[in-house]
């Protein structure tokens, strides 16, 4: 079984010559092929059957060595969108059956994540550790340079996996470092000082931009949404491929990418999903210099 931070899939098969085999409780980016439900065992679980296709990255997370570095705390930094198929982590944990029935609202993820570690046992055994408080200075660094960061933002960003990302922002609520609020479908986090608190109009609040290459592919995909926003149309995966000139699977991908960085969301109108800017996204385009050049 792999899981992803939205979901959990069966893994049918492996179309590669590497001899690789999953390993419980590591992490890497694959490309993958969604199969249609058929009359195997595996379906009875009602969860999605894939085939892996590529091996980006695959890596056991305790072989990794922790490296110093130092924060910076600027109001410019951005997000680099990385190009990412799946990014699972294999587990046969109970913490994986509690995720199997949690939405992709984060409000629910956080809550049921922080349970799923209890259960486990990993809060009560965690101790202070140097490596600890480096992670959580890495989050209050970030979040001073982009305040209003969500949740899975903050977790690629940081390269941090579910349970490790809840833990710190539990502790660092805890000591009234930072905040939360919910925005809809996401939970959004800021540092707790003078200027940022909890009484505040959530208008008022910042929501950091995200910035991919307006010449790249996803800065494209975001061009035509916007130009179709103003038109009021909302197209679909196969009429993007086909105004790209790009493979639908491609394309698929790159939405994936946009939607987990909050740019981009997905609504079923009709029989069809359809794609459209996120209020983050409208921002971007409305005030990034680099995409107002492309307009013009």
């Amino acid at each position: 079984m792999i899981s992803a931070p939205n979901s959990a899939y069966i893994l049918k098969e492996i179309n590669t010559n590497s001899g690789w085999i999953p390993q419980e409780s590591w992490y890497g980016e694959y490309l993958v092929t969604e199969h249609k439900y058929d009359d195997s065992f595996c379906s009875q679980f009602g969860l999605p059957i894939i085939t892996i296709d590529e091996i980006f990255i695959d890596e056991d997370p305790n072989a990794k060595t922790t490296q110093a570095t130092t924060l910076e705390e600027t109001d410019e930094e951005t997000i680099t969108i990385t190009e990412i198929a799946v990014y699972g982590v294999t587990s046969s944990s109970i913490l994986i059956t509690l995720l199997l029935f949690v939405s992709n609202t984060e409000s629910l993820r956080i809550p049921v994540t922080s349970a799923g570690l209890w259960m486990l046992g990993l809060i009560g055994k965690t101790h202070e550790t140097s490596d600890g408080r480096f992670q959580r200075g890495r989050l209050i660094g970030y979040l001073t340079a982009n305040p209003g960061c969500h949740f899975r933002a903050l977790m690629a960003a940081l390269n941090m996996s579910n349970g490790q990302i809840t833990h710190h922002l539990r502790l660092l609520e805890n000591q009234e470092l930072i905040w939360r609020i919910n925005d809809g479908r996401f939970v959004r986090y800021y540092p707790l000082n003078n200027s940022l608190h909890p009484g505040m109009n959530p208008d008022d609040l910042p929501v950091p931009p995200l910035s991919p290459d307006p010449k790249s592919l996803q800065g494209k995909i975001l061009t035509i949404l916007d130009d179709e926003h103003q038109l009021g149309e909302f197209p679909t995966q196969a009429e993007l491929a086909k105004k790209l000139a790009k493979s639908q699977q491609l394309i698929s991908h790159h939405l994936r990418t946009l939607q987990k960085y909050g740019l981009v969301e997905k609504r079923k109108m009709g029989i069809k999903n359809r794609y459209k800017l996120t209020k983050e996204a409208i921002f971007l385009l409305e005030t990034d210099i680099e995409y107002l050049k492309v307009k013009d």
